[in-house]
């Protein structure tokens, strides 16, 4: 039955690829797919994925497992699924290596999880130069049933606490601050708090605002991820979630729905550049930030160096670099390398020295609102150039010069769609 239902996909789809493993018996131990549009999604997607294993398949008891990217629009999109018979290290190991074969061989910088160890173990072996980081909403969500009972009505508070934990910049202070956590709540012992302090590498915002998410941890993101997968676990049979898998895996997480801009809300040319070269999801991002920056004052110490602070908040102020021949920002708050947005403290120091518009090394191609863009980074992907023809063509899209010729588009996909996997 599952061969005859991936072969009607095959037909459909000349990207359509699976694979999977018997046991003694010819029962279906292990089983894994994707399709050629994820396939070409992984290309220009792929640095970042999130993998969801906290779903059960509809039958058979089976492990589910969900590969998925977050889109220039921040709306979750597929990559690959897996069937396991269980959740060993082992069954995630041959996944991992069926998934690595579907993306012939491109690893993603990071991954997103939750704290199966089975998983985590996996990951080390298969992707070992890949940082996993652990959704910080996966850890949530688990809190309530861990520590609501043994802390009764204390619980409240400390839910708070560790939500200000959660957010601290600084492991110094992360870590003084957890002891204090633990031992006004004396938790110590609980093996829960030991778990989540063995992985504190994973989650904190101090240990993980060094690595680029692509904002993969915003709450629209996770509700577009939840979108699609109640819109494939809504399904009571086998078939009817392998046709439902095949269509979410199309439509995405809201793909074809309107998204709109919101109304610039500051009347700096900063803002309005970002309106016309963002995507809406970037650009809400990015609008949050320069409309605070409003609120942070600088003091210029020398060599291209400010310290900036909020004018108000007892807050920790930042150090920023400006070198203006390059014209490269640097901040130590690393909001730009964790989130692909420039932060509210380089803004400020960019108004002051009368920017305009967004240097163009800040202009993330995930990040942008012209498909072009996308398109071009599909085909160089697969085809060699030089280096000043991508930063060309940046410069073209910024002034809003952006052609794509039909053959360079069709070029790319015929490429990329040309070298299948044989079907087992």
């Amino acid at each position: 039955m599952i061969c005859s239902n991936f072969l009607r996909h095959a037909e459909g789809d000349d990207g359509f690829v699976y694979y999977f493993t018997t046991d003694d018996k010819g029962k279906v131990e292990n089983l894994a797919w994707t399709y050629g549009d994820s396939i070409r999604a992984f290309s220009v997607f792929g640095d970042v994925v999130t993998i969801d294993t906290s779903y059960r398949s509809i039958t058979y008891s089976m492990i589910l497992g969900m590969w998925f990217g977050i889109d220039n629009h921040g709306r979750a999109i597929f990559f690959g699924c897996t069937l396991l018979q269980d959740e060993t290290s082992k069954s995630f190991s041959w996944a991992l290596q069926v998934f690595l074969r579907f993306m012939r061989g491109r690893r993603p910088e990071v991954v997103i999880t939750d704290m199966d160890s089975g998983l985590r173990d996996a990951l080390a072996v298969e992707m070992p130069n890949t940082k996993q980081i652990i959704c910080i909403w996966q850890v949530l969500s688990k809190m309530f049933s861990w520590f609501s009972l043994q802390l009764g009505v204390q619980y409240s508070d400390f839910k708070s606490e560790f939500n200000l934990l959660y957010h601290l910049e600084n492991v110094e202070d992360f870590e003084h601050q957890w002891n204090n956590l633990v031992a006004r709540f004396g938790i110590g012992s609980d093996k829960h708090i030991s778990l989540l302090f063995s992985y504190r590498t994973s989650w904190p915002y101090c240990y993980v605002r060094n690595f680029f998410l692509a904002q993969s941890l915003a709450p629209e993101y996770s509700k577009s991820l939840e979108t699609f997968l109640k819109n494939i676990l809504s399904v009571q049979s086998l078939q009817c979630f392998f046709n439902q898998v095949a269509i979410a895996a199309k439509f995405g997480g809201g793909k074809g729905e309107d998204v709109f801009y919101s109304p610039t809300k500051t009347c700096l040319p900063l803002e309005e550049h970002a309106q016309t070269v963002l995507t809406p999801f970037a650009f809400s991002a990015f609008q949050h930030e320069i409309v605070l920056s409003m609120q942070y004052a600088i003091t210029e110490m020398g060599n291209g160096s400010y310290l900036v602070r909020h004018y108000k908040k007892m807050e920790r102020e930042c150090l920023v670099i400006w070198i203006p021949d390059d014209e490269q920002v640097h901040c130590c708050c690393k909001e730009f390398e964790h989130s692909g947005i420039l932060c509210r403290h380089s803004l400020r120091v960019l108004l002051v020295k009368n920017y305009f518009e967004i240097p163009v090394k800040y202009l993330l191609l995930r990040s942008s609102n012209n498909e072009c863009s996308l398109a071009l980074k599909l085909y160089f992907q697969n085809h060699s150039y030089p280096n000043n023809l991508l930063i060309l063509f940046q410069l073209l899209r910024n002034m809003h010069a952006c052609k794509i010729n039909d053959q360079i588009v069709d070029g790319a996909r015929s490429h990329i769609g040309g070298d299948q996997f044989v079907q087992y």
